[in-house]
């Protein structure tokens, strides 16, 4: 049985993903790739503490390191949202955070082809090409927080 990931991607997919961005597929990268996966969007406390459980000798200094790494390829993301604490996301697909001022829930919503149009259109009018475009739209309240 093939075991998928809550975003989708077969676990060895995780190993290809590094490779195609030309970075070895470490047991470091691989633990930090697969917590994110599990959790949705963690701090890096949050992070740590959960791979701390799972290998005790890991250090904060290699989770920041290979976050870093793996930010620089463009394989994670960070959340900048306003509490101040950065969050970390796998970059698997275009989407928009949602985040909620008032509960601090972050949730994942697809691009729709409007986006997808927008985009193509600013990379023609300003002659670049867009790796990729990081949107957060934040809301006063979100369905798990309304009264």
């Amino acid at each position: 049985m093939i075991q998928k990931n809550r975003l989708g991607i077969v676990m060895s997919d995780f190993v290809h993903l590094l490779k195609t961005k030309d970075l070895k597929a470490t047991p470091q990268r691989l633990c930090v790739l697969k917590e994110l996966d599990k959790k949705k969007h963690p701090t890096i406390e949050h992070l740590y503490e959960a791979l701390r459980e799972e290998n005790p000798s890991m250090s904060l200094a290699t989770v920041y390191k290979n976050l870093s790494t793996l930010k620089e390829k463009g394989i994670v993301i960070e959340v900048n949202i306003s509490d101040g604490k950065m969050r970390y996301d796998i970059y698997s697909h275009p989407h928009i955070h949602l985040v909620c001022e008032h509960c601090g829930m972050i949730q994942d919503v697809a691009y729709d082809e409007t986006l997808i149009s927008y985009q193509k259109e600013l990379e023609k009018r300003e002659k670049v090409k867009i790796g990729k475009v990081d949107l957060i739209a934040t809301v006063e309240s979100c369905r798990y927080c309304k009264n």
